[in-house]
């Protein structure tokens, strides 16, 4: 499950902040936790930035004007427990955070982000402009007692949640997982205590959230295919240069793959590297399986010797080898339908088969970079034995 992390920091941020109020901040913290909000949203715009990540600065640029405001112009309502400017606030916010989350990912500089960048700035105007005509209307009396109320502020973060579980279910995102302790933790720092430097630390906390979510979510389009969900030829060249000892490194080819590609097309090639990718996940041997490139792969067995790998490995060529691939149709949908129709007729059939090549360390490949060159070339030798087999070197 993509996410661990974020998930994690989801609960635990929050968690710890709760309790710095609970047990009180050291003293010599405060100066820091006084303005934590503006120093993680620099870190965060630049990264946004960089990484090209506009929901993540719409979301950053949203809480750093709120706590802007809650240091100046709401401070006297913060520090009373509430007031008709943090009620709209509490309102706002929370719904602001929900359309982000449903936002799809845009140029930084695209007129959509810009706009609404634009409309994050002009809230404040424009929320004071209302809430003063709505005091001075005595037809409005109701709507801004209402309004003005926690219970309003109660109603809009419910709400925001319950759309952003929406969004996660049908997206599973990094961002709109980290949303959740966002959300958490505005609502704590907005209804939990009063106080400025309260509310600020819970407002840091978000802040936090979204940038621990953009580190994993950058680790992720580095370290993993996206395609497949292995690990990617980045993190194996990592893991590559930190073997040692005994263990068994084995490349894996798909056979005959440009051949399934120009008769099926590249959908259903794209869906054979996933089926294939899905079978090698269950390799055992405690193998780190990772995508090489294309239609290869590679294995990684730590501390097992070549003849100890080979059987996990030829299990799982069987494996491949026995299964029975079904071509999607590029008309099926991809998700399955409450009520699906018969297919008019069956679906195309096919087999895939992989071949494996297997190597160790020795006193002639000492080095990891010989073990992967042994590996690629027993590779090779499978290919031209005649494929669907393993060699070792």
């Amino acid at each position: 499950m993509p996410g661990k992390i974020t998930l994690a920091t989801t609960i635990a941020l929050p968690t710890v902040a709760v309790g710095l109020v609970l047990g009180g901040v050291p003293p010599a913290s405060a100066p820091f936790v006084e303005h934590s909000a503006e120093i993680i949203a620099i870190f965060s715009l630049i990264l946004g930035w960089r990484f090209r990540r506009s929901r993540l600065i719409l979301a950053t640029v949203g809480l750093a004007l709120a706590n802007y405001l809650i240091r100046t112009s709401l401070s006297g309502e913060i520090n009373a427990g509430f007031g008709p400017s943090v009620a709209a606030l509490s309102i706002v916010l929370p719904l602001n955070l929900a359309i982000i989350g449903l936002l799809p990912e845009r140029k930084v500089s695209s007129w959509s982000t810009l706009a609404f960048l634009a409309g994050i700035a002009a809230q404040p105007f424009l929320i004071s402009r209302l809430l003063a005509l709505a005091e001075s209307r005595s037809d409005f009396a109701l709507s801004y007692q209402v309004m003005t109320t926690p219970h309003a502020g109660h109603l809009a973060f419910l709400v925001a949640t319950v759309f952003t579980l929406v969004v996660f279910i049908i997206r599973r995102g990094v961002f709109e997982l980290g949303l959740f302790g966002v959300l958490g933790s505005c609502a704590l720092g907005l209804f939990g205590w009063p106080g400025v430097f309260e509310t600020t630390l819970f407002f840091g906390t978000a802040q936090l959230v979204l940038l621990f979510g953009l580190i994993e979510d950058s680790y992720e389009l580095a370290f993993v295919d996206s395609l497949t969900g292995l690990a990617g030829r980045r993190a194996f060249d990592e893991a590559l240069g930190g073997l040692g000892g005994n263990y068994t490194l084995a490349m894996i080819d798909i056979d005959r793959f440009k051949r399934f590609n120009d008769r099926y097309g590249h959908e259903a090639g794209d869906q054979a590297l996933r089926m294939v990718a899905q079978c090698l996940q269950k390799t055992g041997g405690r193998a780190a399986v990772y995508r090489y490139g294309g239609e290869e792969f590679a294995a990684v067995f730590p501390a097992l010797s070549v003849t100890e790998a080979r059987k996990h490995l030829e299990e799982v060529r069987r494996l491949i080898a026995n299964r029975t691939f079904s071509i999607r149709s590029p008309k099926r949908p991809k998700k399955k339908p409450d009520q699906p129709k018969a297919p008019k007729k069956n679906p195309a059939q096919a087999k895939l088969t992989i071949s494996i090549g297997a190597a160790g360390p020795s006193a002639r490949r000492p080095k990891s970079d010989d073990v992967l060159r042994a590996a690629d070339r027993a590779l090779y030798r499978a290919k031209r034995a005649g494929r669907n087999r393993l060699v070792t070197a």
